[in-house]
């Protein structure tokens, strides 16, 4: 498994090698040679992640929480950009670490779409919002802290951007030509609103729901993970406020 790993990575830094190499050449192909390159990433990540799966309760945490994720997102598909998917995906990786956050966003933009509609845009997606869970794991300081609402508010609300640029950059190089900072610039403009949405949709959520959803993930760690000592005290401090 390490080998095939290794192999992929390998695989990526030639198509990187290549494309600096053949740019004028493979100019019309950008869009198609991004979504290739995508998918080589996301398989790499796969890899490393089977490596980390302790056992079937990690695998069952990790289809039960992108399919709630993904169930959240298609009843608000009538309102452009605004999803509570952004912020059950950072709390995931909050609580139970990159690795599982990152796959629960993969799963939330591959289960979800298959009722609001697959695509090339699809795989992004799946990045976007894998990265979402990373950024939550980062933030784990938050949980037992007075503030930390605020701060993973504060968080939340960026990443509503960062998912925009992200997507933004898929569309820019599928569709757009001449690939200039000029023309990735008027692409991000017109997403600005769109992104605004989310952002702010993405604090809504966060402040009605984030610390019931907190005291949820953590009594499922504690019972289900045998660690009740190492986070008892967080747990009560979030049962109290």
């Amino acid at each position: 498994m390490k080998f095939s790993g290794f192999l992929i990575l390998a695989t990526v830094i030639v198509c990187v090698f290549l494309t600096i190499i053949f740019r004028d050449t493979l100019d019309g192909y950008w869009g198609l040679l991004s979504l290739v390159f995508l998918l080589v990433l996301l398989l790499e990540f796969f890899f490393v992640f089977n490596e980390k799966i302790d056992g079937s309760k990690d695998i069952a945490l990790i289809a039960i929480l992108g399919t709630i994720s993904a169930a959240a997102r298609v009843p608000f598909a009538g309102i452009p950009s605004v999803q509570p998917s952004t912020f059950i995906i950072m709390t995931a990786g909050m609580i139970f670490g990159a690795y599982a956050g990152f796959m629960v966003g993969v799963e939330t933009a591959l289960l979800s779409n298959f009722f609001l509609g697959q695509g090339p845009w699809t795989p992004w997606q799946m990045l976007a919002w894998g990265l979402a869970g990373v950024v939550g794991s980062a933030l784990k300081f938050t949980k037992d802290k007075r503030y930390g609402l605020y701060i993973f508010m504060f968080v939340s609300f960026l990443y509503g951007y960062v998912y925009g640029v992200i997507m933004n950059v898929w569309y820019w190089l599928a569709f757009i030509y001449p690939h200039t900072l000029q023309s990735f610039l008027m692409v991000w403009s017109l997403s600005v609103y769109f992104d605004t949405l989310h952002a702010i949709g993405n604090v809504i959520f966060v402040d009605l729901f984030w610390l019931k959803l907190v005291k949820l993930f953590f009594r499922y760690k504690v019972r289900f993970f045998q660690d009740f000592g190492k986070h008892l005290s967080t747990l009560k401090l979030f049962c109290q406020k």
